[in-house]
């Protein structure tokens, strides 16, 4: 049985053909192109419509591009900056991988002359990450080049430049100040009072330290260099060329910007604060108290409270140094020298804050440690007697250095005019002795451990008609 197929005609009929649509379809296509080119191609020819439809295209990209960091602008600070001191900087810190003379090769980075005024990340030759090219809207101004600066990784993130930035504002000016000087015609300078109401004032530290101006005048640089061998060379070298640890490597510190030593991350609490130079002012108040000077850092050291003993370290630091400076003899005010030495400073022995752990102490752990370590040289009880050491009952809150009847030694005695037993001067106390006093009667090496010496303060503290309320 014959089945007839699907395509098969009738005898008589014409054949239909089976692409008729498809070319009506084509010729009306091909009659819309031609007509087309024939309205479009005098603005093809001219290159009026690439150009318009180039700019559009340019409109739309900064419309969408994400807006920059915003930090404020440093163009007060690059009409005074330091040219040299910006050649100084990029020679140290950007020539790794950045060159900068009329004509040099690209490198790790592209080459920098010229760049100031020029086509964001557009270097000839060079192939700049995704990341850049997406924020490379228009030509290289004061205002982009400090943000970028600042921060590469905030400003366009994904980048491949892995340096943090210039996070103090001089030395950010002082080096744009430099850039814009690689050119046969530089950029004008910003005019004065340009964005004078955006730029960051210097500040700088303030802890409340009394002045210490008086002091350099008798300071000793080998005191101060034994101190700092004793509490900060665990933390900081300062020899030339030294490196970083814990914290910065010291050498020329003095006259140095704030908290901007190459190779070295700054927490962002002192970065806030890195304004200017590490002048002798701003050294006492750092050392004073660094913790109340900048709130949030992460150098726990409680400071030197003892002002002659600033200045010390003070004049060794700036004697370490291939330029220092001269010290200051006078102070600001007509505070005399002798009301500077004798005034209330506190303990000193390095030792580690306790006030983290101070509220959970546990006394009885304090009271175990003290009648196995304290109880053979001193009592606790009221109305006990003095032994090797003065009764301790009451401590807490008491004038330091003055139990009745007990003979303290002469460097105890000169360390009474700093008041009463606070958990403060008890934990500098106990850390160390024989670093807190000079010359102290007191052998005993110490307690180092943190949470130990809490847990034995809050016993002392309980050991009393009025206890106060530790914090």
């Amino acid at each position: 049985m014959n089945t007839p197929t699907p395509h098969a005609t009738e005898p008589g009929k014409k054949r239909r053909d089976p692409l008729l649509l498809n070319k009506i379809a084509g010729g009306i296509l091909s009659a819309g192109l031609v007509v087309w080119i024939v309205v479009q191609a005098p603005g093809i020819l001219s290159g009026k419509d690439a150009a318009k439809h180039k700019a559009e295209m340019a409109k739309e990209a900064a419309v969408a591009a994400p807006a920059v960091s915003g930090i404020p602008s440093i163009d007060p600070l690059i009409i005074k900056a330091d040219v040299a001191k910006g050649a100084a900087f990029v020679g140290q810190q950007c020539a790794a991988c950045h060159t900068v003379t009329k004509g040099g090769a690209n490198g790790v980075g592209p080459n920098l002359y010229g760049v100031m005024n020029d086509k964001m990340f557009a270097a000839p030759g060079y192939a700049f990450s995704t990341a850049v090219k997406s924020k490379a809207s228009g030509v290289w101004t004061y205002q982009k080049m400090n943000e970028w600066l600042d921060d590469p990784q905030t400003f366009a993130p994904g980048t491949r430049m892995g340096y943090t930035g210039i996070k103090n504002d001089v030395q950010r000016a002082d080096t744009i100040a430099y850039l814009r000087t690689l050119s046969t015609d530089p950029i004008p300078l910003p005019k004065p009072g340009q964005g004078a109401t955006a730029a960051v004032a210097t500040m700088g530290p303030s802890s409340g330290a009394p002045s210490i101006a008086p002091l350099y005048a008798s300071a000793v640089l080998a005191k101060g260099q034994s101190f700092f061998e004793q509490q900060c060379s665990a933390c900081h070298s300062i020899n030339s060329g030294g490196a970083n640890g814990v914290g910065p490597n010291l050498y020329g510190v003095v006259g140095a910007p704030m908290f901007a030593k190459a190779g070295y991350t700054f927490s962002g609490a002192v970065k806030k604060v890195a304004h200017g130079d590490w002048t002798p002012h701003a050294l006492n108040e750092w050392l004073y108290d660094p913790m109340k000077d900048v709130p949030g850092t992460h150098m726990a050291y409680p400071g030197i409270k003892n002002n002659q003993i600033r200045a010390d370290v003070i004049d060794y630091l700036n004697a370490q140094s291939a330029s220092p400076i001269k010290l200051p003899t006078t102070a600001a005010s007509a505070t005399p020298a002798a009301a500077v030495q004798t005034a209330s400073v506190g303990l000193d022995s390095g030792a580690p804050t306790i006030k983290p752990v101070l509220a959970s102490a546990v006394i009885a752990k304090g009271q175990s440690f003290f009648e196995q370590q304290c109880s053979a040289c001193h009592s606790i009880n009221s109305g006990g007697a003095n032994g090797v050491g003065p009764n301790l009952y009451g401590v807490v809150g008491a004038p330091m250095f003055a139990k009745a009847g007990y003979d303290f030694s002469a460097g105890a005695r000169k360390a009474a005019a700093d008041g009463k037993w606070t958990p403060h001067e008890l934990n500098e106390w106990l850390y160390d002795p024989t670093k807190a006093v000079t010359g102290t009667h007191m052998a005993y090496p110490g307690i180092k451990n943190t949470q130990v010496r809490a847990d034995v303060i809050a016993y002392l503290n309980a050991q009393s008609p009025s206890p106060e309320t530790l914090k």
